[in-house]
């Protein structure tokens, strides 16, 4: 997920030139992880609406406890990914 960004150094011949500020190689264990993630934040997510569905509140037990697994998985991806 992480890109090379860039800076405009100036014009030259009426064209824009620019240089990378950065690049930031990804291992491949980082990117495994975040694909892991991934997949875990969308199957809770799937969960967690079977669950309202079922139970029909925002607010029941099950809900509010899924949804801070998934909000703890979504902080992690976001660290992971910066």
């Amino acid at each position: 997920m992480s890109a090379a960004s860039f800076l405009m150094t100036g014009h030259e011949s009426g064209s824009a030139r620019f240089r990378p500020q950065h690049a930031v190689q990804v291992p491949a264990a980082m990117a495994e992880r975040e694909l892991f993630l991934q997949e875990e934040i969308r199957l809770l997510r799937a969960q967690m609406e079977e669950t309202f569905r079922r139970e029909q509140s925002f607010t029941a037990a099950a809900v509010v406890e899924i949804s801070s697994r998934l909000d703890l998985k979504i902080n992690e991806y976001m660290q992971l990914a910066r």
